[in-house]
């Protein structure tokens, strides 16, 4: 059995425990500190203590005695071998013709595929895969894992706070936990993050964050940076807010709506970002953020479908929106 979803995984792991855990699993994650984070995941379902293995510095002889060695209660082992991609092409056949029916409890961790041993361990066990995760379905995910952790700690990030996040710091896993436990200390008894208290203290990675590229090129025609796909689809939800933000204040203008009413419709910004957006929202109007949401949905679709070309679909999103 193959999970490609982490939540779908944790999911099977509480159904089965304690009873009815597999035998064999493995988690093939590129990122170190998560695969660490789903193996831990997997064993706090376990009594007894593994025995930990690398396949960069272990041979089968080590492998094979570690699974053969019961606990001093009799309990069956469990061994985690992580790196497997390390193991040579014989040591993983000679593994794999030894694992048909294992007595003992055997985890893998893995960087890249291993065939091998994918085909074992889906036939008799199962596979965590987030190999082949797609950019958007990782900051998707990282943006709950965001929030959850938040949840556990009585606090509440918004979409739009933990998204900021992801522009200012990236897609490292181990940085977004660290710096979420930093904001949940900071915002002591309050029970929200805001956006505030991110740009209050949580420094931005890149030499030009993705919220600023946002702001550039919606507000002051700018230009695009290189970017990977990583970098892209961080960038798409970024130039979304500054749209909506666009299109609300721009409508409020032309609806002749009094300036002491427009906080309940809008994010908190400073008076005088507010003075300028305001200024640049009336002389744009309405119409050209209505465009931008348009095109930028037409952007993200292609992006999703057949074509990799990031920065000629972010220039095909600026040329669109910025011809009258």
């Amino acid at each position: 059995m193959k999970y490609e979803n982490l939540k779908s995984f944790k999911k099977h792991l509480s159904s089965a425990a304690p009873h009815n855990l597999c035998r064999m699993y493995l988690v093939a994650i590129g990122d170190d500190f998560e695969r660490t984070k789903a193996l831990d995941a997997i064993l706090s379902y376990f009594v007894m203590p593994p025995t930990r293995l690398s396949g960069a510095g272990s041979d089968l002889k080590d492998i094979f005695d570690a699974m053969q060695s019961l606990s001093l209660l009799g309990d069956d082992p469990i061994v985690v071998l992580d790196e497997a991609e390390k193991l040579s092409k014989k040591q993983i056949q000679s593994l794999c013709d030894q694992l048909t029916s294992p007595s003992s409890y055997i985890l893998f961790g893995s960087r890249s595929k291993v065939a091998p041993l994918f085909t074992l361990v889906e036939k008799e066990g199962v596979i965590l895969d987030l190999l082949g995760e797609k950019p958007w379905d990782k900051e998707k995910r990282l943006i709950d894992q965001l929030s959850d952790r938040a949840k556990n700690a009585g606090k509440r990030i918004t979409s739009e706070g933990a998204s900021l996040l992801l522009e200012r710091l990236g897609v490292d896993p181990a940085l977004l936990e660290s710096e979420i436990d930093k904001l949940i200390c900071y915002v002591g008894d309050r029970n929200v993050i805001t956006r505030e208290d991110i740009l209050s203290i949580s420094p931005a990675s890149k030499t030009a964050t993705l919220w600023q590229t946002a702001e550039d090129v919606i507000w002051e025609r700018g230009e695009f940076p290189p970017l990977d796909g990583t970098s892209f689809h961080g960038l798409i939800p970024a130039l979304r807010n500054q749209l909506q933000l666009g299109l609300t204040l721009s409508t409020l203008i032309e609806e002749r709506c009094p300036s002491d009413q427009w906080s309940k419709y809008l994010p908190k910004l400073w008076p005088k970002t507010l003075e300028k957006r305001s200024s640049q929202a009336a002389r744009m109007g309405s119409s050209y953020f209505k465009k931008g949401l348009s095109k930028l949905l037409e952007v993200e679709l292609l992006s999703r479908t057949n074509s990799t070309q990031y920065r000629a679909l972010l220039d095909l999103f600026k040329a669109q929106i910025y011809v009258r």
